[in-house]
């Protein structure tokens, strides 16, 4: 692991937080016991320990369950991944290259 990108079990529920409070340093972070959530600008990601995700940027929002996430603070993405699914969440403002 290196410490820009860090991919995280939704079973490691500590981990998650510390991870999603670090994303989200330029938003507000709201956290309960089984529930986290980022708000930075129009965008909203909202994770729960039972691995639903939910998120919401402008022209799209997603919700479904999975089992882990890959915070990439430096390129500004938090993805959302299951066998089934993949989901990358993108910090308002952020370029993709």
């Amino acid at each position: 692991m290196d410490e820009h990108s860090r991919t995280v079990d939704i079973a490691d529920w500590e981990a998650i937080v510390s991870e999603l409070d670090r994303f989200c340093v330029d938003g507000m972070t709201h956290v309960e016991s089984d529930m986290a959530h980022c708000t930075i600008g129009d965008a909203t990601i909202e994770i729960h320990a039972d691995g639903r995700v939910a998120g919401s940027m402008p022209l799209h929002e997603f919700d479904g369950v999975i089992e882990t996430l890959e915070f990439d603070h430096v390129g500004g993405t938090i993805s959302a991944e299951s066998e089934e699914i993949t989901y990358t969440f993108r910090r308002p403002g952020e370029t993709i290259t």
